[in-house]
């Protein structure tokens, strides 16, 4: 699957389908209503001592329940716990028969799927390394990863990836050999996946392997997004992401019958450890969506129980449901926003409470429905969530946990409990991490999740690590009760002309919970005042044109007609009015196209590269304080 390329991509993950919600499901993800729901009997992680160890743990006692589901001839199909180890022996006994040694590092470029924790934990168990690889990668960043990192293998899916993937081959001299998935290959460099796992387990040097990997052994290699340079090599050990899962419990009571949906890039880190490792780990199973445009229908058919989104996601897919109940009669817009005043009250006498039941069922169980009808929690991280979007999802009973963390700390540093998640809060530090706000205001932390450092860069490990703290270049504070907030990023503090520190993230944050409003870059350090690149919502744009009554016009027109830009910045202005007024976007530009991964101007998970927007429209910015 590819990673997230822009907020175009989530305007079709297909909320305005309805066909999405009355989806047939299949035989095999059925689940009846008479069904006691038994709690998940949690795995000893303190006792295990790597990642591969915990799999094959939670095989020995549940080897045919099942471990993923992938889609198939239109229904979604199981593979066991059992079946997956099997393969997962088999392609690690045709790593060691291919020479790969432990420590050697392999590339996987890979969308998901079922084959990408095969091989994950197939390098695992051998005691070699994993990088990861983002399937938006273009051939000279596959290629830098690869050289950086010194891969000598790699495995892929097929098609454009194995392309790329030979591109960049050309670059890397130490890459020898790809193995790919869905095809043949030329019997040179390129080789079809049977070739490692036709043969016979070789079961004791298998083990040998094993057991003689320890907590403190590097497991994988992930690439930062590379925000302002090339990307760095975050080194993570078994020991660092097993810390992480030992969290879990403390967050959230984990049921049997538990099913996550996986769409997010698995070579992120937040996708990874809580989609992939932690569902193996505790044994519950893992659906894969085909491919980012099937999200919704996926959700439909899979009715995963848990899913880890990002708060871009979420934002789109609220602005989504809010525009379609616009278009509703009347009554219906009346009966939404009555349910969503009732459910938004922390107490409802009885009358209210018989009410709130009632439109629970009419407008409630309808837009779950769409996220499948049994999701209990959506996790959330990678960037702040703005309250405003918690609050709506949890007012429609889909309960977004907010966490926090960096890949260099495996990812989890906090995270919200589901018995007392605190919203606009990334919740309590997790277990064993310890967590502190330095005299600037910078969170830092440590514990047994922080890397040991970046690969073959000694520079950036001193300016990272110190004193054993990772310093994290976040800003942030606790409450009272000791949950962390986050206020801005240290590097992205705007000081204007007249001294005043500006958190332009909460500016766009709040701002784009606007249905007119996509995406928002603010600018203004050393100015006199702030102002804004701003890319429209079209959709919701191109409606309000037609009530105005405005000629119809295309796209490009009507953002450059000056009567969109002059309604926009009404908007602005109202929105931002409770803040300060040195904190007021004074002029706006606005943007035809949106900021996306193969523009530049975005990284793989769907972080704005600001200092990179700021080069590419300098001049446009400069000419809006002329």
């Amino acid at each position: 699957m590819e990673s997230l390329p822009s907020c175009k991509y989530f305007a079709k993950l297909g909320f305005t389908d309805r066909r999405a919600c009355h989806a047939p499901q299949p035989r095999s993800l059925g689940h009846k209503a008479s069904e006691t729901v038994l709690i998940l009997e949690m795995p000893d992680i303190d006792s295990i001592r790597n990642l591969p160890e915990a799999l094959f743990r939670t095989t020995d006692v549940a080897a045919a329940r099942p471990a993923q589901w992938y889609r198939k001839n239109g229904e979604y199909l199981p593979i066991t716990y059992a079946q997956l180890t099997t393969r997962v022996r088999r392609v690690a006994s045709g790593l060691m028969s291919a020479g790969i040694n432990p420590g050697d590092r392999i590339g996987l470029l890979m969308e998901n799927r079922p084959e990408w924790a095969v091989v994950d934990y197939a390098i695992l168990a051998i005691g070699a390394v994993t990088v990861p690889l983002y399937c938006t990668y273009r051939p000279q960043d596959i290629a830098y990863v690869l050289e950086d990192s010194g891969t000598t293998m790699a495995l892929t899916s097929g098609g454009h990836l194995l392309r790329d993937l030979k591109k960049a081959a050309s670059e890397c001299p130490a890459l020898k050999r790809i193995y790919a998935v869905d095809e043949d290959g030329d019997g040179k460099l390129v080789h079809n996946l049977t070739k490692l796992e036709g043969g016979d387990v070789d079961e004791e040097r298998l083990n040998r392997r094993l057991t003689r990997i320890e907590r403190e052994q590097l497991a994988t290699i992930v690439y930062t997004s590379g925000t302002t340079a090339n990307p760095k090599g975050v080194m993570l050990t078994h020991g660092n992401i097993l810390t992480n899962l030992e969290t879990v419990p403390n967050v959230i009571e984990l049921l049997r019958e538990e099913r996550m949906l996986s769409f997010l890039p698995l070579a992120h880190t937040l996708e990874r450890t809580a989609s992939h490792f932690l569902p193996y780990t505790y044994g519950i199973s893992v659906a894969f969506a085909e491919r980012p445009d099937t999200v919704a229908k996926n959700m439909a058919e899979a009715r995963p129980t848990i899913m880890v989104a990002v708060p871009r996601m979420l934002e789109v897919v609220r602005s989504r449901i809010l525009g379609q109940i616009a278009k509703q009669s009347p009554l219906k817009q009346k009966l939404f926003n009555t349910y969503f005043d009732l459910a938004c009250k922390k107490s409802c006498g009885p009358v209210e409470g018989w009410m709130l039941k009632l439109l629970d069922k009419l407008v409630g169980e309808k837009i779950r429905a769409r996220f499948g009808g049994r999701m209990r929690v959506m996790v959330s991280g990678g960037a702040p969530l703005n309250p405003e979007v918690a609050l709506f999802f949890e007012a429609l009973k889909l309960p977004v946990l907010e966490g926090y963390g960096l890949t260099e700390s495996a990812p989890l540093l906090s995270a919200n409990p589901m018995h007392d998640r605190r919203i606009g809060s990334v919740g309590l530090p997790g277990k064993g991490v310890e967590i502190k706000i330095a005299e600037d205001g910078e969170i830092i932390a440590r514990g047994n999740n922080i890397m040991p450092g970046y690969w073959k860069n000694r520079k950036a490990t001193k300016e990272a690590l110190i004193d054993g703290w990772l310093h994290t270049g976040d800003v942030g504070e606790f409450d009272k009760d000791g949950y962390l907030r986050i206020t801005d990023r240290k590097k992205d503090i705007i000081v204007n002309s007249g001294g005043e520190n500006i958190a332009p993230q909460r500016i766009e944050g709040l701002l784009v919970t606007h249905e007119e409003i996509d995406q928002v870059v603010v600018y203004g350090d050393q100015k006199p005042y702030l102002v804004a690149l701003l890319v429209p919502n079209q959709e919701a744009c191109v409606a309000w044109a037609r009530e105005q009554g405005l000629p119809e016009t295309d796209w490009d027109q009507l953002c450059d007609s000056g009567i969109l830009k002059k309604h926009l910045q009404m908007r602005i202005s109202n929105m931002l009015k409770p803040l300060n007024s040195f904190e007021q976007v004074r002029r706006i530009h606005l943007l035809h196209k949106p900021f996306t991964i193969e523009s530049g101007l975005m990284t793989p998970t769907m972080k704005i590269k600001r200092r990179k927007v700021y080069e590419m429209y300098r001049k446009v910015l400069e000419a809006l304080y002329a």
